[in-house]
């Protein structure tokens, strides 16, 4: 049952390829961002769900303090919409740019050097995640791609839900199956019917109703898991992402995130939701583990180099599976 990669890719992402702390130049930012001329800037500070908090109070706009209420009543026809989606978009022109040309990359580890030379290869970039959704994702995907012009940008059509899709379609199980995208802020669910061509989407969990001072853990960990079979019709497998790098199927050892530390509370975090804490809790077994921002990936294949950015509470990205 277990398997923590069922297709090739390139590389699996490790901490030290993170967007989310990737220097960025401010000069190339629009002149009227609010965050131009800002020194030692991060890709997370620009394409972040906090960024897109701040853009919209710096602007005063009326979603100010709300980004789902700004999302969902996204209008390109109104001037204060259309200027928040062309500095985001030309936020993400500038953190791509600085991904095919990040000096610290091309002479880092060998990791990062593989990573350097994939983003330079890049032809498409899928665009996933909370901030993709709905209208703005689209608008933002186009107004991308006019500023990157050797480069193909799509938005996908699943926003928040593209790891779903992901595990879903990679998996393809012909039994039922239950897929779980433990994000930062919100826990989707959804069972996959029909070797994943159909989900039937159960409600979102709220990270913040789980941790512990700031934490998700074994115990927080096993908790979600009572409650999401407490809700479903039978026993099944399951498949899993999750907001941290994975080596392996085990969390590297890296302080940033809620579920890093997992590590701690077992020997290999793959093999023991297989094994144990799954069956424990009614499961048959674990079909797949994937850093979130990687299933989000295996929706998508490609002939030539692609590569999955997902927006959300913070950016992730990970290189597209090669058909």
């Amino acid at each position: 049952m277990l398997n923590t990669r069922l297709i090739a890719a390139p590389f699996f992402m490790t901490p030290d390829g993170s967007l989310n702390s990737m220097a960025v130049s401010s000069d190339r930012l629009a002149s009227d961002d609010p965050l131009c001329g800002t020194a030692n800037l991060t890709a997370y500070q620009l394409m972040s769900r906090h960024a897109l908090i701040g853009l919209l109070d710096a602007q005063g706009h009326s979603s100010q303090g709300q980004p789902r209420v700004f999302l969902s009543h996204f209008n390109a026809d109104r001037p204060r919409d259309r200027c928040t989606v062309d500095i985001f978009a030309q936020r993400l022109a500038v953190v791509v740019h600085s991904a095919r040309h990040y000096a610290p990359w091309q002479q880092g580890t060998i990791f990062q050097q593989a990573l350097s030379r994939h983003w330079q290869r890049v032809q498409t970039l899928v665009i996933a995640g909370g901030l993709s959704s709905q209208q703005f994702g689209i608008h933002l995907a186009s107004a991308v791609a006019g500023r990157l012009a050797d480069l193909s940008v799509i938005c996908s059509p699943w926003g928040a839900d593209t790891a779903l899709y992901g595990l879903a379609q990679t998996c393809r199980s012909p039994d039922d199956l239950l897929v779980l995208d433990f994000g930062a802020t919100a826990i989707k669910r959804a069972i996959a019917h029909r070797y994943g061509n159909r989900l039937d989407m159960l409600s979102t969990l709220r990270v913040r109703d789980f941790s512990l001072d700031g934490q998700i853990r074994a115990p927080q960990l096993l908790a979600i898991l009572r409650q999401t079979r407490a809700e479903l019709p039978g026993p099944m497998a399951v498949a899993i992402s999750l907001a941290a790098y994975l080596d392996h199927g085990h969390p590297f050892d890296y302080h940033a995130g809620i579920y890093s530390r997992l590590r701690q509370d077992c020997r290999h975090l793959a093999s023991t939701l297989d094994r144990q804490w799954l069956p424990a809790c009614g499961y048959t077994g674990l079909a797949l583990l994937e850093h979130d921002s990687a299933a989000a990936a295996l929706a998508f294949q490609f002939h030539l180099p692609a590569m999955m950015l997902t927006l959300g509470t913070g950016m992730g990205s990970a290189p597209c599976p090669l058909v």
